[in-house]
């Protein structure tokens, strides 16, 4: 078996960047274009395995208020899946939209608004996914250069809602 080929559906991990008072945000992205590292779990397959991860970003602005960006993630040191992300806010509404490519499932749709210093966000998925097409996403600063990326699913039909997603990234 070739472990380069299997695929982990890893939620949307690229949204660290978007941290900041809704009126301010080009400043903001400004100031999270970068490069980032960090570590967490995610959950896996029809049973919901927890797998350890490893990830990396690069984060590039895009206008005034865009946001691309392009990274990997690592579960046992061999397994590996590219991810992006290009993300748009507009400065009207205080909506954040834009898509992510990274899922087993393909290209998803993200939509929400910012809330204080951090981010909530709806993830929908273009099939199911652990059984609907839906997810939720919160962004979460923890200061200066750190956050905490969070993606809640349910698991099944009737299942529990549980965090398919848990990473807490650094600035490099």
């Amino acid at each position: 078996m070739n472990c380069r080929s299997r695929r982990l559906p890893w939620g949307v991990i690229p949204l660290l960047s978007l941290m900041g008072n809704a009126g301010a945000a080009p400043a903001v992205l400004d100031g999270y274009a970068g490069t980032f590292s960090g570590s967490g779990t995610i959950l896996e397959g029809p049973d919901a395995t927890s797998h350890h991860v490893s990830c990396r970003f690069t984060i590039l602005q895009q206008g005034a208020t865009g946001l691309s960006l392009q990274g990997t993630c690592w579960a046992y040191l061999i397994i590996s899946r590219s991810i992006s992300a290009d993300l748009a806010w507009n400065s009207r509404s205080g909506q954040v939209t834009g898509t992510y490519t990274g899922s087993r499932v393909g290209t998803a749709r993200l939509s929400g608004r910012q809330t204080g210093t951090d981010f909530d966000l709806t993830i929908e998925w273009p099939k199911p996914l652990y059984g609907d097409t839906t997810a939720q996403m919160m962004v979460a600063n923890l200061g200066p250069d750190r956050f905490r990326i969070i993606v809640t699913d349910r698991i099944g039909a009737n299942g529990p809602v549980r965090a398919t997603t848990d990473l807490t990234l650094l600035r490099r």
